[in-house]
């Protein structure tokens, strides 16, 4: 059909095709217009860009010039900080050294303020012991003055005891002598008056009994002898006693008992009190019941 109606319309189509070619040709002339002008702008924009990146380059470049300087200045900060930190941690390892050296001489000190503390309460008591001690010291020294003064007294005592001991005993050795001769007549007397009563009662009896009885009055006349003999064995050994004893029935000169020393004389009076057959009558020695002053002697 288009082919048909082609034929007939001829007339118009060039016209058409004209205006047509025409707003092609107006459209691409725009276009490129429009394309030159974009391209002008870009070029512009790329010379711009070229420019940037010029400068972009040579910032770049000091960029990377101060960076490398800052990398070189951040090394030797990283060494003089690694150096800072070595000597931190060696100042610190000093300082906890120092630190442990202040702590033993605080305890040291604590010690030694302890020590102190201790010796000076040792030494308060020490002159409190040495304060007891002196005074101690003082009443030994009293008593040892007082000790002598009776060790004085006590001698002169004793000695003087012992004198009149003495011559007591040998009084009582007289007057046992004394008995002893009389008690020995009186034996002999009565002996012979037991012979006599013997002898006549031998008389009086038989032949037969005479000789039973002599045996019998014999040992009955010893049986006596030795009855009467014995006290004055027994006062004999006494005797010994004292002879060998000495001092007998005084106090020793060690002991320091006045009370003891006193009581030697009454026991030795006592023998006195009661006289013997003999009657012979012995004086009484007394001693003096005031004790002698003892001499002041130096404190020793």
């Amino acid at each position: 059909m288009v082919g048909f109606g082609a034929n007939r319309r001829g007339g118009r189509l060039p016209s058409l095709l004209f205006v047509a070619l025409l707003v092609v040709i107006a459209i691409l002339a725009f276009n490129c217009w429009n394309a030159s002008s974009r391209q002008a702008l870009l070029r512009e924009e790329l010379a711009e860009l070229q420019s940037q990146a010029k400068r972009t380059e040579v910032a770049r470049g000091r960029l990377e010039r101060r960076n490398s300087d800052l990398l070189g200045k951040v090394d030797s900060h990283k060494k003089q900080l690694e150096q800072k930190e070595a000597d931190y941690s060696q100042l610190s390892s000093q300082l906890q050294a120092r630190d442990g050296q202040v702590k033993k001489c605080e305890d040291s000190k604590m010690k030694l303020q302890n020590n102190v503390s201790y010796q000076m309460a040792d030494i308060h008591r020490l002159k409190e012991q040495l304060a007891e001690l002196r005074q101690e010291f003082i009443r030994q020294e009293d008593q040892l003055h007082e000790y002598k003064k009776n060790n004085t007294y006590l001698t002169r005592r004793l000695e003087y005891d012992s004198l009149q001991c003495g011559q007591q005993i040998k009084e009582l050795t007289m007057l046992h002598e004394e008995n002893m001769k009389k008690l020995r007549e009186e034996l002999t007397q009565e002996q012979k008056a037991t012979q006599k009563l013997q002898s006549s009662k031998d008389t009086e009896v038989s032949p037969n009994n005479s000789d039973q009885a002599i045996p019998k009055t014999v040992p009955e006349a010893e049986d006596n002898a030795v009855k009467n003999e014995q006290p004055s064995d027994h006062d004999g050994k006494g005797k010994e006693q004292i002879k060998a004893g000495g001092d007998a029935g005084m106090p020793e000169i060690e002991d320091n008992d006045p009370a003891k020393a006193e009581d030697t004389p009454t026991a030795l009076k006592k023998p006195l009190i009661s006289a013997p057959r003999g009657e012979i009558h012995q004086p009484v020695l007394h001693l003096p019941t005031e004790q002698p002053q003892p001499p002041n002697l130096a404190p020793g």
